[in-house]
């Protein structure tokens, strides 16, 4: 978009400039999100700023000495805390949602000026430093540089990548970017324990290094500090990593079809012997992420669409409830996916393949399939299937090579392992949709020697989307969550 009328007596990087504006936010009230954010060229910049809309001044003053950037917003409790961000009010009239606007910002012998168009519901227009006159749709960072459109950003980020784990512990890679280079601390933590180790040490820009965790253990915390640079939100990771089937958050109790006047909610319960942040968890949707909360170790919460129901509901203070807009829940059959990001960690399918049915009003147990009505409580039983007992172990264990899968990637099919300790010498294998219908089945024989690998056909015969692997003997059955993309 050639939109921007640059008039300024200095070069590029000398006048103060807008970087990006937010007409029409959708997380919160137009009234409490629009912001305008200014790059300061230097600090302190003594001059007076002068900013117009649509060729009225609607804010007037100067930065504090140690601000990069100046957030002009609706709602002040809404900017982030940093030594170098001045935030002020936000005042006149609102930004137009469905036509073109005009901005201008002056100080001292700097002009700036931008014409935008019609505004996307949710997205900032943000400047891109590469071609000065030119603007982009951006998610919003009110505040925060974007190190991806802006020049001279330091952000200093690790990507960690190729993780698994062997008999001394779990192994990894990480990469350094957004800087040269950085001392790196690290926190490794066992979910099952209060085992932990530690590791520091320098890394260098775009150097795949090797780690080591030496925790053995189905679960892993790490925690990576980085030293503070221009965004402050990515100074620390923490992440969770698990063999399939072990990741710590779980799925533990559905309530489909209450009673008319009772919410609906979902139970999640943390098996886990330490607290696990939430941040990054969520029912796989955008906008169900739970932000800011935790569990702490074998702590249960209840997710629900209208918290002050859900608390008249349960009747006292004690049980955590989280706010997540999940929609609505189907009676007779429906599917749930626990996501930790965008991969799924756990899942429940119930309808008329799925051996799982509502007993409505009541909901259900998602290990044993029975009635259950204790929203934020886990009962004796509750955590494993009926055959899970300490007389009765399960005949099976089921190890899976991933969950998230893609038609353009058949040289990655779904691969299956069976062992056994028991008599058991087959198990039955059906796919299932996302819908409940039964898609594939087959007997599977149980190697004796556990190492044997089989392959579903997932990319033949799955469904686009989200599907079921089941797999089970007797009444002894393991429940899988796949997804399979285009």
């Amino acid at each position: 978009m050639n939109l921007l009328t640059w008039v300024g007596a200095a070069a590029l990087g000398a006048c103060p400039y807008l970087a990006e504006i937010l007409p029409d936010p959708e997380t919160v009230e137009d009234s409490r999100g629009e912001f305008i954010e200014i790059r300061l060229p230097q600090a302190p910049w003594h001059d007076t700023l002068s900013v117009y809309f649509e060729q009225k001044l609607i804010w007037k003053g100067t930065a504090l000495e140690s601000a990069k950037r100046l957030l002009l917003i609706r709602d002040t409790s809404l900017c982030p805390q940093s030594k170098t961000l001045a935030c002020e009010a936000l005042t006149g009239k609102a930004f137009p949602n469905s036509r073109v606007s005009a901005f201008s910002l002056r100080s001292g012998a700097c002009n700036d000026s931008a014409a935008l168009p019609k505004p996307k519901p949710g997205k900032s227009f943000a400047r891109t430093d590469s071609a000065f006159d030119a603007w982009t749709f951006a998610e919003p960072s009110p505040g925060l540089p974007n190190a991806y459109l802006e020049e001279n950003v330091q952000d200093c980020r690790l990507k960690i990548d190729t993780l698994f784990s062997s008999a001394s512990g779990w192994k990894g890679f990480w990469t350094l970017t957004g800087c040269d280079s950085a001392w790196v601390k690290a926190l490794f933590r066992s979910t099952a324990s209060l085992t932990e180790n530690t590791w520091q040490g320098e890394l260098t820009r775009g150097s795949r290094t090797e780690f080591t965790s030496h925790i053995s253990s189905d679960a892993l915390q790490i925690q990576v500090f980085l030293p503070p640079d221009d965004v402050p939100a990515n100074d620390t990771l923490d992440t969770l990593i698990a063999k399939p089937g072990a990741f710590p958050i779980r799925i533990t109790e559905v309530h489909p079809c209450p009673e008319e006047g009772s919410p609906e909610w979902i139970e999640i319960y943390n098996a886990g012997a330490r607290e696990i942040s939430l941040s990054s968890i969520n029912l796989c949707t955008e906008k169900t992420f739970l932000t800011g909360a935790v569990l702490q170790k074998h702590e249960s919460a209840v997710l629900a669409k209208d918290t002050a129901l859900m608390r008249t509901f349960v009747g006292n203070d004690d049980v955590k409830i989280l706010p997540v807009n999940f929609g609505y829940l189907k009676n007779a059959a429906d599917t749930l996916l626990l996501c930790q990001g965008s991969s799924p960690v756990d899942s429940v399918i119930w309808g008329k393949n799925a051996h799982l049915s509502p007993r409505c009003p009541q909901g259900f147990s998602t290990a044993t399939g029975r009635a259950e009505n204790s929203p934020g409580f886990q009962t004796p039983g509750s955590l494993a299937v009926a055959a899970d007992s300490k007389n009765v172990p399960p005949p099976f264990s089921v190890e899976w090579n991933a969950r998230l899968f893609s038609k353009r990637n058949p040289s990655k099919p779904l691969m299956l392992r069976v062992r056994s300790e028991s008599e058991a010498s087959e198990v039955l294998v059906e796919l299932i949709s996302g819908k409940g219908d039964l898609l594939w089945s087959e007997k599977l024989s149980i190697d004796p020697s556990g190492n044997v690998w089989t392959e579903v056909p997932l990319h033949q015969k799955g469904f686009l989307g989200v599907n079921f692997l089941r797999i089970s003997q007797g009444t002894f059955e393991k429940r899988i969550g796949l997804v399979l993309r285009p």
